[in-house]
């Protein structure tokens, strides 16, 4: 599918609010499972594993960037790999962490791809799920229909047309360059 399905309300996640969110999953995990290796999707996983590993006192990360969205609500035909950077996960249990579920396309090529390198056990982990996703992660800390804006994508997110209001983030957008 391409082109938003559905209009897009703004929402703005605080540096706190994500680090509550990311400490609560943190907390689920550590009850349920043990991973070994956590593997980011980049680009908007990234930080969120990175945080995690911290929490979780993983050592070892890996990252898998996989292309989707276009622009802001607009996606591609269907998510491709872009570049993969992995340890080893034979026989690891691995947890694969991104920060938003939408369609459940990308995190399931994830799935499909990272199943190839023979894992003991693999979970998904995401800071927001959205209602219509076709595919539920084992840990997420919100279920929401609105378009998020990470402190970590102001830049990107006024690239792609975004008007940015909220107080922080808009201090913080004065510095894009553009």
């Amino acid at each position: 599918m391409t082109g938003p399905a559905r209009p897009l309300k703004i929402r703005y996640v605080s540096w706190s609010e994500i680090h509550k969110a990311l400490s609560v999953l943190a907390n689920s995990v550590r009850s349920t499972f043990n991973p070994e290796v956590v593997v980011a999707i980049a680009k908007g996983g990234l930080i969120p594993s990175r945080i995690i590993a911290d929490l979780l006192m993983i050592e070892e990360m890996g990252f898998i960037e996989v292309k989707f969205y276009k622009a802001v609500g607009l996606r591609g035909e269907k998510p491709f790999i872009k570049y993969l950077a992995l340890p080893a996960l034979r026989d690891r249990n691995v947890l694969v962490v991104d920060d938003v579920v939408d369609s459940g396309r990308t995190i399931q090529l994830v799935i499909d791809t990272l199943s190839s390198y023979a894992p003991r056990s693999m979970k998904t982990l995401v800071l927001y799920l959205k209602p219509w996703a076709a595919f539920t992660p084992d840990y997420y800390y919100e279920v929401t229909n609105e378009w998020i804006v990470f402190p970590w994508e102001i830049c990107e997110s006024k690239k792609e047309g975004v008007t940015i209001e909220h107080e922080e983030f808009v201090e913080f957008g004065k510095y894009c360059g553009f």
